[in-house]
């Protein structure tokens, strides 16, 4: 059916075609010699043209993202090699967190250090500088791999100093069985 109406199709352009004269056949044939180029211009050469500017430009951009991410890749691999820290039960944290607190003088503004199970601790400070704990805390997370789980900061109104519940701890499995 198909080639029937490629036929169809073919017969009915050759007899419009024919049935103009000579002269408009002429300018028809002209104008299609000047038009069809520019078309072609227009609707392939240009925009591909354009394309491959655009890709010129974004190449290096995405070599360097490229780059980038063979770098994560690697730095992923080689922290999945390192071991993994000792986790520390909640009474070896406590006397972690306290020991800790002796270095930076703040044992004396724990107002409370409770333990809970399996390995985590409640710590409350009455009033402590916050730059302090930024200090103390940081110490925890690089040196004893602790970190923190929660923490409820309200200011105080000395300026620089707050009131601090935070709850501590050296991941491992929670209670119903998760890991942290």
């Amino acid at each position: 059916m198909n080639a029937t109406l490629k036929v169809h199709s073919q017969a009915l352009i050759k007899k419009y075609w024919l049935s103009r004269p000579s002269s408009e056949r002429q300018i028809l044939a002209f104008a299609t010699a000047i038009l069809l180029p520019i078309l072609a211009y227009l609707m392939l050469w240009q925009p591909a043209h354009t394309a491959v500017e655009k890709l010129h430009l974004n190449l290096p951009i995405m070599r360097a993202q490229a780059l980038q991410l063979q770098a994560q890749a690697a730095e992923v691999a080689r922290l999945r090699q390192l071991p993994k820290p000792a986790v520390l039960d909640a009474h070896s944290l406590k006397s972690t967190v306290e020991t800790t607190a002796t270095r930076y003088k703040m044992r004396d503004a724990i107002s409370a250090l409770d333990t809970q199970e399996p390995n985590a601790v409640q710590i409350s400070l009455t009033a402590i500088s916050f730059e302090q704990w930024l200090h103390f805390l940081h110490e925890l997370q690089q040196e004893q791999h602790v970190r923190a789980e929660s923490i409820s900061i309200a200011a105080l109104p000395q300026t620089g100093m707050v009131k601090i519940s935070a709850t501590l701890s050296n991941g491992g499995i929670l209670g119903n069985g998760e890991a942290r």
